[in-house]
């Protein structure tokens, strides 16, 4: 059975915490609250219903 990777970040908006997937393990995240037009990234949306983005560098 695989593992996920996972890394737990805040809304830039609120500070909630979200516990997102990684590619991996070794990978580093930038949350923004605004998309970029290119690059790896995951939609997140916090239960107060904030949405903001996950980018993988």
């Amino acid at each position: 059975m695989n593992e996920v990777a996972t890394k737990a970040v805040a809304c830039p908006h609120c500070g909630e915490n979200a516990s997102v997937p990684l590619p991996d393990g070794e990978t580093e995240v930038k949350v923004r609250q605004s998309i970029a037009a290119f690059g790896e990234h995951t939609t997140i949306t916090c239960s107060r219903d904030h949405t903001y983005w996950e980018y993988f560098c």
